[in-house]
């Protein structure tokens, strides 16, 4: 049997999704637990520290959709808003 080629490489033109393919692909637990504990310690983005109420139920479902992602206290806040208003 013949071998088959190295596949060609090059250097990747998004640094930042190349080295998160790398940690994806990485086995290490311990790494693995370093990256999930910082990523834990982030604060959340500004917006959600708002203490702006909300302004109705359409307020609260635009709130929750900005927010769905991360789950911050902006987004409970919501979420219990909602709850309440249309039980």
């Amino acid at each position: 049997m013949t071998e088959t080629p190295p596949l060609p490489t090059r250097t990747p033109g998004n640094q930042a999704m190349a080295t998160t393919l790398q940690i994806w692909h990485n086995r290490n637990r311990a790494l693995m637990e370093r990256i999930a504990a910082g990523l834990r310690a982030l604060d959340y983005p500004a917006c959600c520290r708002s203490e702006e109420p909300l302004r109705g139920y359409a307020h609260a479902h635009q709130v929750m959709a900005a927010h769905a992602r991360h789950r911050c206290p902006r987004y409970d806040l919501a979420s219990r808003y909602t709850e309440q208003a249309r039980p």
